[in-house]
Protein backbone atom coordinates (compact mmCIF):
# COMPACT_ATOMS: atom_id res chain seq x y z
CA UNK A 1 0.00 0.00 0.00
CA UNK A 2 1.47 3.40 -0.94
CA UNK A 3 2.25 5.85 1.85
CA UNK A 4 3.04 9.56 1.80
CA UNK A 5 6.08 10.96 3.57
CA UNK A 6 6.90 14.61 4.09
CA UNK A 7 10.44 15.98 4.35
CA UNK A 8 12.16 19.34 4.07
CA UNK A 9 14.60 19.78 1.19
CA UNK A 10 17.93 20.86 2.72
CA UNK A 11 18.85 22.92 -0.34
CA UNK A 12 15.65 24.92 -0.85
CA UNK A 13 13.94 24.64 2.54
CA UNK A 14 10.75 23.54 0.75
CA UNK A 15 8.48 20.91 2.26
CA UNK A 16 8.33 17.98 -0.16
CA UNK A 17 5.72 15.23 -0.24
CA UNK A 18 6.72 11.87 -1.69
CA UNK A 19 4.87 8.60 -2.17
CA UNK A 20 6.54 5.36 -1.10
CA UNK A 21 5.24 2.07 -2.44
CA UNK A 22 5.35 0.04 0.74
CA UNK A 23 4.48 -3.63 0.48
CA UNK A 24 5.37 -4.49 4.06
CA UNK A 25 3.57 -3.37 7.23
CA UNK A 26 5.25 -0.58 9.18
CA UNK A 27 5.90 -2.82 12.18
CA UNK A 28 8.36 -4.92 10.14
CA UNK A 29 10.41 -1.86 9.06
CA UNK A 30 13.53 -1.06 11.08
CA UNK A 31 13.34 2.43 12.54
CA UNK A 32 16.66 3.32 10.87
CA UNK A 33 15.67 2.50 7.25
CA UNK A 34 16.23 5.16 4.58
CA UNK A 35 15.13 5.26 0.96
CA UNK A 36 16.62 7.34 -1.86
CA UNK A 37 14.21 10.02 -3.05
CA UNK A 38 14.67 12.27 -6.10
CA UNK A 39 13.65 15.68 -4.77
CA UNK A 40 11.36 17.64 -7.12
CA UNK A 41 12.39 20.90 -5.42
CA UNK A 42 16.12 20.69 -6.22
CA UNK A 43 16.40 17.56 -8.40
CA UNK A 44 19.01 16.06 -6.04
CA UNK A 45 18.92 12.69 -4.35
CA UNK A 46 18.09 12.68 -0.62
CA UNK A 47 17.94 9.72 1.74
CA UNK A 48 14.70 9.87 3.75
CA UNK A 49 13.70 7.76 6.75
CA UNK A 50 10.65 5.71 5.79
CA UNK A 51 9.06 6.04 9.23
CA UNK A 52 9.89 9.57 10.42
CA UNK A 53 10.48 11.44 7.14
CA UNK A 54 13.79 12.81 8.48
CA UNK A 55 16.79 13.04 6.19
CA UNK A 56 19.90 10.97 6.76
CA UNK A 57 21.80 14.22 7.45
CA UNK A 58 19.39 14.91 10.35
CA UNK A 59 20.04 11.55 11.99
CA UNK A 60 22.61 12.88 14.47
CA UNK A 61 20.21 15.55 15.73
CA UNK A 62 21.65 18.47 13.77
CA UNK A 63 19.25 20.19 11.41
CA UNK A 64 20.11 20.13 7.73
CA UNK A 65 22.00 23.18 6.51
CA UNK A 66 19.90 26.18 5.54
CA UNK A 67 20.04 27.47 1.97
CA UNK A 68 22.48 30.32 1.44
CA UNK A 69 21.15 33.61 0.21
CA UNK A 70 22.89 35.11 -2.80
Amino acid sequence: MPRQILFRCPRTGTNVQHRIDDERPESSEPADSYVPVRCPACMSLHFVNIITGKLLSERDGRPASRPRSA
